[in-house]
């Protein structure tokens, strides 16, 4: 359990925030003898029992004299202090998002996603019902109560550019409570709309939301569905910028869907313990790893397949080691394979899982470093590796690679969180019997077997294999049979219409994708008072920021998109830049209404694909707990 975490379950927060249910120990005018208390000195801090609370009441209450007015007074404020502070939404990072912050060393540093934020902002939008959640950095409570949320994008603004003129950014730093370093697609395209393309490809609003349910069967489906789950790798590998032909990317002919929709995204393999070629705190662990290329073609839905599994045994050097590699490819033939001698001794040789003997190894002689060499030349630059748990092999492998489709995640016996064996997905979807006898496993044996669960699981259906997806589709399927129509109904008749619409504005014409995204969304509900995109076009940055202000408050999002040019980045317009941008957020966030969240993101440059993601809800809980300060 991280320190985060801790505190969520103990109740402790910084200041007047938190405590007990209005924050505040209610005195009573009952009395009673104190009671002895043990020494907690040295124990955690933690809320404390009924019977407890009672005890320091009463030794408050005997230090206090309270008239009987006095005392209904005292009852009547904290009642309306906690009324006050329960409609009050509320963020504090976790320990994810506290290594991402910018008071911290490069090396020290542990940069969130640009999907990150993307999951914030959709809890700001659909509440609690958001298929995606921002719980793996930060804690969002309440996100209901958000009145409206604006993001604001400066495309060409880099976290170089922030850190290297910080004293310039005063005005800004003075509104936002929390400066995150934020990993951001690469800035390649020339149109410079990469976050806000990026935000709009999902559902944002409970009217577009029913329409993606209705199609896909749920959100989580909609969103795989809708989204290039490369994007941020791109910025990670060294991956080409070449344009993918049409025919190329294609279905393959074997496929129901693409099967790059089963790649994982950057954020999955940070979380799933994926080896990635990431600055700060990563890179450290990773400095010893090879990429399994030196440059990467993009990945296409043609992007050929290889199954691989990799044995491990214990060694002195306390960890596992690599003593057996198998990489298979589609049509199930071993093009690889080879046993590794590992750099330490080994002393465990694990026999009864990795199938390795004292015998076996006695004349091998190729190390680890020969494998790499070899694996990287059979390899293609765009190869999907599929794997049970791929990470444990990739580690062992010492090898880095952008394109990995884990078969322990794209299927799921149980709707949770546990991970099923693949001994059991062979015998439940393959009806074969792998991993038999005490010989144990056979590394050539399970990449064949990974393989077949993809082919098959592309074979059907995206859900096919995943309870977790299926049960929200026989929950949506239930509700509409028993409602029918009213679930469409009760979601349009949202009493305000900022709880349906989403504006983008720009200083410059959108991209066709984002158009087709929007014309989309549309086509869902062509009713002009269902509408859920509205688009406004500007000639400028200021121009921008004058509509922006003008109608956020009509909508549950606003996008609002700022190019900084090249051009105002140099030395001698730098700071007339800065100081533009310090105005315009300035303007912004005094336009907002109570409990507004605003995001400002520096969205990268061609030269350094990090931005700033800055975070502040207006009207805070210490704030609301300043204004209704006890007279009593």
């Amino acid at each position: 359990m991280t320190r985060a975490d801790k505190e969520i379950t103990t109740g402790q927060t910084n200041g007047t925030e938190e405590g007990d249910a209005d924050g505040f120990t209610k005195v009573t005018h009952k009395k009673s003898k104190k009671k002895a208390q043990t020494n907690n000195d040295e124990e955690p801090v933690m809320k404390k029992s009924k019977q407890e609370n009672g005890d320091s009441v009463n030794e408050e209450a005997e230090n206090v004299n309270l008239t009987e007015d006095q005392y209904k007074q005292l009852q009547k404020e904290l009642r309306e202090r906690k009324r006050a502070l329960e409609s009050v939404p509320y963020f504090r990072l976790r320990e994810s998002g506290e290594k991402a912050l910018l008071s911290y060393g490069d090396n020290e540093r542990r940069p969130i996603f640009l999907t990150d934020i993307q999951h914030l902002v959709m809890s700001a939008l659909l509440g609690k019902k958001s298929p995606c959640k921002p719980e793996r950095w930060c804690f969002f409570d309440k996100p209901e109560k958000v009145s409206h949320t604006v993001v604001l994008c400066l495309d060409g603004l880099s976290l170089f550019h922030y850190l290297s003129n910080k004293d310039k950014f005063e005005k800004i730093d003075s509104i936002f409570e929390t400066s995150l370093d934020v990993l951001m697609p690469p800035n390649t395209k020339e149109d410079g709309f990469l976050m806000a393309e990026e935000l709009v490809q999902v559902p944002m609003t409970n009217v577009q939301a029913y329409n993606f349910v209705e199609k896909y069967g749920s959100l989580e489906a909609a969103i795989a569905l809708n989204k290039d789950p490369t994007l941020v790798i791109k910025s990670i590998f060294p991956v080409e910028n070449s344009e993918v032909d049409k025919e190329a990317n294609d279905l393959h002919p074997d496929d129901k869907f693409p099967r790059t929709k089963l790649l994982l995204s950057a954020l999955q393999m940070v979380e799933e313990g994926y080896p990635l070629p990431l600055r700060g705190e990563l890179s450290k662990q990773f400095r010893t790893y090879v990429l399994t290329k030196k440059k990467y073609a993009p990945v296409t839905n043609r992007s050929p397949l290889f199954g691989v599994d990799c044995e491990m045994c214990h060694t002195t050097s306390g960890v596992n080691e690599l003593t057996r590699i198998s990489i298979v490819n589609e049509k199930y033939e071993t093009v690889y394979e080879s046993m590794v001698r590992p750099d330490n001794k080994i002393i465990d040789y694990l026999t009864q899982y990795s199938g390795i003997t004292e015998e076996m190894m006695k004349s091998v002689t190729k190390q680890l470093n020969q494998v790499q060499k070899e694996v990287c030349e059979i390899l293609p630059d765009d190869a999907i590796l599929v794997g049970h748990s791929l990470n444990f092999d990739l580690n062992a492998m010492k090898m880095m690679h952008p394109y990995v489709i884990d078969t322990s995640i794209c299927f799921n016996l149980t709707g949770g969180r546990a991970k099923s064996k693949l001994k059991k997905l062979a015998l439940e979807f393959l009806k074969e019997n792998i991993q038999e006898g005490m010989g144990g496993h056979d590394s050539t044996e399970d990449s064949i077997s990974c393989l077949k669960l993809l082919k098959l699981k592309l074979a059907n259906s995206l859900e096919f294999g995943d309870e977790h997806l299926l049960e929200k589709k026989r929950l949506q399927e239930i509700m509409m049979a028993a409602s029918g129509e009213a679930v469409r109904n009760n979601m349009l008749a949202h009493a305000s219409k900022r709880d349906k619409r989403t504006a983008i504005i720009t200083s410059k014409p959108l991209p066709n994708i984002v158009k087709e995204l929007l014309q989309k969304a549309e086509e869902a509900f062509p009713n002009e008072s269902t509408k859920v995109v509205t688009v406004d076009e500007v000639n400028s940055n200021k121009d921008a920021v004058r509509k922006c202000r003008e109608i956020q408050l009509e909508n549950a999002l606003t996008i609002c998109n700022l190019r900084i040019a090249p051009e105002d980045l140099l030395s001698a317009t730098f700071e007339d830049t800065v100081e533009k941008i310090n105005k315009w957020v300035s303007k912004i966030w005094k336009s907002m209404a109570h409990k507004g969240l605003l995001v400002l993101l520096m969205g990268g440059a061609k030269d350094c694909s990090s931005g700033v993601a800055k975070i502040c809800i207006k009207k805070n809980k210490a704030e609301v707990a300043a204004e209704h300060e006890l007279s009593v």
